[in-house]
């Protein structure tokens, strides 16, 4: 390229600025927006695997129903092979005093090695037996601070009878522990109060404390609550890729194949030391028996003995009495006869003493051979050991990290894509019209015996250069502002210690070069039919396009009555069909794109009405301890501010498809979906507490649930976002293991209306078929008063001793905004883009459409057309073509809300596409706004044009 060429192209880069820059910030919008928030969500998940990388967090556990011990530490650690190091750990579920209530908190050991080890806030891990950390709720819900003391009530009840509540054993030692510091749980990074709140179990526990492994008690030491497995190479992979993935499958494959002969060797344990217990307890109780009936047996020998000598001296006496009776000697006064018939009289007593011990004696024997034969018919009753093998995919913050990314990254995809499209138009439109004003100097490089490739290159390097620019920028928003402005929102919804950046070099990129690669490609496609003409063509002007008759003159009462104005602006309309093509496309995707983001705003809006006022209508719900139910129920139902009140069962449970064969092994079940498990009493009516409606298609759910649900002794009710997130329809086999780890079988019955959460509904019966006895420990209440008064009140009842937790449905839709900041933020960033790409739009067709009319405008301008009549005369133009793009971007934007709110499938929430009508006319004039915006900065460009100099042109 010569220096004369050279320099020519920056002549008409400084020449062609508007449209270079228009390029410009089209291609940094499309390359935010394809790159900004991927890398977001990139940012973090890396953040949170170094995070689960510096804490050891485990990549598999073992949790078992009869528990674990060395031997399966040993057989996962020498017998499965990609296992790296194995941990025994020691978890338990306690009550705890919060602020004069009760309430529950989890307390876990930590591992000498580091393994799943909490991150330090402030403070340091406990050193003794008498320190402990907890993380930052409890501080902050008991105004407790570092150095305080707090004390471990019973272990919880997890749903079993009483009398096999009170023989459970204390895991860890009951005594005051110090707070020695505060910290991050590595296992549960779910901000209980931020943006992922309402995804909490009311069932699980609030509150974590940590405390050292000699804390547990010598008696408990001997099973394990859980085993940690790490895997090798794991952390050289980063969590979420398949590479990660692929690794911890295959060795969840393989503890697979050990697990049934563990789960019988622990179940033949479990049954070898409580028959060992039994037999010791059996021998010992005959022992007992035996010394008792021994004593008996010698206490009646002795009655024998003396009843033997009693009778010797009565027959003496009686041989010397003559034959008088010893009963009318002692009416005589004989002392010996009255001595007799006393000693007589005591023998007696003792034998019936004695024969009262031994019917004692044997109805104690044989109460000792009922409870030892019921402890051997207990003993065989014991269910198999089962195995539950899981990843870090039941980790609810955990894999929330990763179904929230993936929902962002949606967008992420799909938007782009639009962006591409309007920047494929504007690009076409740009470059085509400056071919089009530099024809004769593109004849006279041809005459000079320029080839056509040569000059081909200054409009893809002024296309490329204006997309390298664009794309640098939008490499710079992409990868640094966008993620931070949405890590503010990350830093509400997970307890993350920090969140980093990083750059993908290749897809950044890559995002650059598909945009060079489009909009350098329209270059080519707009200039190819000007290089193919000869100089002497390209140096006379072009010829203008020939006027045709219109429709609309046809129509002759009409075009009769049309003004002059109007009459020119309609045969324009249709002259520059191209351009107004290029103008109804470009507003019509910026339209859809508002429209979409509207679409999006609206479906969340409409959760908290939909679930609150359409599936919810208890005002408060509470959960009890078996035990304390019922006078917590009595309570309630004596209380004037609760109007009504139900018992029902409910229970934290994971949900998953039941997998071939009824095998209890998560592998081979998939995905697992934390659930609440509500179990309605026998002869109750739910529905005035929850609407169980059948869940419509994702297309018709915007029109309302259908017909009511009644549950039946069959199956089950699940919610539809479960259903969504399983792939678990009507029919199919539903596992739900409840919180004491119990699983069982039971079809799917119906899908549910739900919108925030996921439940699972069966009845009672179906509940003790598949679990055993049935125990409420949950109320539903209405209640009296305003939003606050239920909200007080139920902040009142929390602080009472009965309740594990108390949830207000009035403080739910209070907090509800808060809750969904991501997803907001998400759409306000993309009406932001989509704002800033409509404006770049019209203003790049409008300044083309004035430069490619520069004679026509000159020449009204001479006839006497006034200033405004000249703006008018071009921005009505614009107007129409931006009303008619805004009437086909609405119906798109809708139906690409559809689109994209079935693909937002995050954890626990329900998307049903609503939009408002105001959405609609927002969309609508926000386009027509940027337009009327766009007329103010072009008609400065109509007044300033030089009627002599553009008249003179073809000159």
């Amino acid at each position: 390229m010569s220096s004369a060429f050279g320099k020519d192209v920056w002549r008409t880069v400084a020449h062609g600025w508007k449209r270079f820059v228009s390029i410009m910030i089209i291609t940094a919008l499309g390359v935010t927006m394809a790159t900004g928030l991927k890398a977001a969500c990139v940012d973090l998940r890396l953040s949170a695997d170094a995070f689960f990388d510096e804490q050891n967090l485990y990549d598999v556990s073992v949790v078992s129903t009869l528990g674990l011990t060395d031997d399966d530490v040993a057989a996962i650690s020498n017998d499965v092979d990609g296992v790296w190091r194995v941990v025994g750990g020691y978890g338990e579920e306690v009550a705890i005093d919060v602020n004069g209530g009760r309430s529950k908190a989890d307390v876990t050991a930590l591992d000498d090695g580091g393994m799943n080890e909490p991150r330090i806030i402030d403070g340091r891990l406990p050193r003794t037996d008498r320190e402990t950390v907890t993380t930052a709720a409890y501080l902050k819900d008991t105004g407790a601070r570092i150095g305080d003391t707090v004390s471990f009530g019973d272990p919880v009840s997890t749903g079993a009878s009483s009398e096999e509540d009170a023989e459970t054993e204390e895991l860890f030692a009951r005594h005051a522990y110090t707070i020695v510091g505060t910290v991050i749980d590595p296992a549960d990074i779910n901000n209980t109060e931020g943006a992922t709140a309402f995804r909490n179990d009311s069932s699980k526990a609030p509150y974590d404390f940590y405390v050292t492994r000699s804390a547990v008690n010598e008696s408990a030491r001997d099973t394990y609550t859980a085993v940690y497995i790490t895997v090798g190479g794991a952390r050289d992979e980063r969590a979420y890729d398949t590479a990660y993935t692929t690794l911890v499958d295959a060795v969840k494959t393989r503890i697979g194949d050990i697990q049934a002969e563990r789960e019988r060797a622990r179940t033949d344990a479990v049954k070898a030391d409580m028959n060992a217990e039994i037999d010791k307890e059996e021998n010992k109780a005959n022992r007992e028996l035996a010394d008792a009936q021994t004593s008996i047996d010698e206490a009646r020998s002795r009655i024998d003995g003396q009843r033997t000598q009693l009778e010797t001296q009565r027959s003496d006496l009686e041989s010397a009495l003559g034959g008088v009776s010893i009963d009318q000697a002692a009416q005589a006064g004989m002392q010996a006869a009255i001595q007799l018939q006393a000693a007589q009289t005591q023998l007696d007593d003792a034998q019936n003493t004695l024969d009262e011990r031994q019917a004692e004696f044997n109805e104690k024997k044989a109460s000792a051979r009922r409870d030892i034969a019921d402890a051997r018919r207990k003993v065989d009753d014991i269910d198999a050991a089962q195995w539950y093998v899981r990843d870090r995919t039941a980790l609810s913050g955990y894999a929330s990290i990763d179904s929230d990314a993936k929902s962002i990254e949606a967008i992420g995809t799909a938007f782009p894509i639009l962006f591409l499209i309007v920047a494929v138009l504007i690009s076409l439109t740009a470059i085509a019209r400056m071919v089009e004003e530099e024809r004769g100097l593109i004849g006279t490089y041809k005459a000079l015996g320029y080839r056509r490739r040569e000059i081909l290159v200054k409009y893809m390097v002024y296309a490329g250069l204006a997309c390298l620019s664009g794309g640098l920028l939008g490499d710079l928003l992409g990868f640094v502002a966008l993620p931070e402005i949405i890590f503010t929102i990350f830093e509400t919804m997970y307890l993350l210690p920090g969140f980093s950046l990083h750059f993908d070099w290749l897809y950044g990129i890559g995002a650059v070069l598909l945009f060079v690669a489009v909009i350098v490609g329209s270059a080519v496609w707009a200039c190819r039919g000007e290089l193919r003409l000869a100089p002497a063509a390209l140096m006379r002007p072009k010829a203008p396009k020939a006027g045709k008759t219109i429709l609309l003159e046809r129509i002759r009462p009409l075009w009769s009555r049309m003004s002059f104005l109007n009459k020119v602006t309609a045969r324009n309309l249709f002259r520059y069909k191209a351009r107004a093509f290029m103008t109804i496309a470009g507003i019509a995707g910026c339209t859809m794109l508002l429209m979409c983001g509207f679409a999006i705003r609206d479906s969340v809006v409409m959760l908290s009405p939909n679930q609150y006022g359409g599936v919810t209508a208890y005002d408060l719900m509470a959960v009890t301890s078996d035990d304390d139910h019922e006078s917590a129920m009595k309570s309630l139902r004596g209380d004037d501010a609760v109007k009504d009140v139900l018992g029902v069962r409910i229970d934290s449970a994971s949900l998953s498809v039941a997998g071939s064969g009824g095998t209890t092994a998560d592998e081979g079940r998939g995905q697992e979906e934390n659930v609440q498990l509500i179990v309605v009493p026998e002869g109750a009516d739910i529905d005035d507490y929850i609407h169980l409606r059948e869940a419509q298609s994702d297309w018709s759910a915007a029109m309302g649930g259908g017909s009511a649900v009644r549950l039946s002794d069959s199956g089950v009710a699940i919610t539809k976002n479960a259903q969504q997130m399983l792939g678990l329809d009507v029919g199919g086999i539903a596992h739900i293991k409840d919180s004491t780890l119990h699983g069982a079988d039971a079809p799917v019955n119906a899908v549910v209306e739900n919108y925030l959460g996921n439940s699972v509904f069966m009845t009672q019966r179906l509940y003790e078929r598949l679990y055993g006895d049935y125990h409420a420990n949950a109320m539903l209440a209405h209640l009296d008063g305003d939003p606050a008064a239920q909200i007080r009140f139920c902040d009142r009842l929390a602080h009472a001793g009965e309740y594990l937790s108390v949830t207000s449905t009035a403080e739910l839709v209070r907090d509800f905004t808060k809750n969904f900041t991501l997803i907001n933020t998400v759409v306000y960033v993309l009406l932001v883009l989509a704002g800033a790409l409509a404006f770049v739009v019209l203003f790049t067709l409008s300044t083309t459409n004035i430069s490619e009319r520069e004679r026509e405008l000159a020449t009204i301008k001479v006839l006497g057309f006034k200033r405004r009549e000249v703006r008018r005369y071009v921005n009505k133009e614009m107007i129409i073509l931006t009303l008619i793009g805004v009437a086909f971007g609405l119906p798109l934007g809708r139906l690409a809300g559809e689109g994209l709110t079935m693909v937002l499938r995050m954890p626990s929430i329900y998307f049903a596409v609503h939009v408002q009508w105001l959405s609609y006319v927002i969309s609508g004039v926000l386009s027509l706004v940027f337009a009327v915006l766009v007329t103010f900065v072009t008609n400065r460009m109509l007044d300033r044009i030089d009627m002599v100099g553009a008249l003179k042109s073809p000159e």
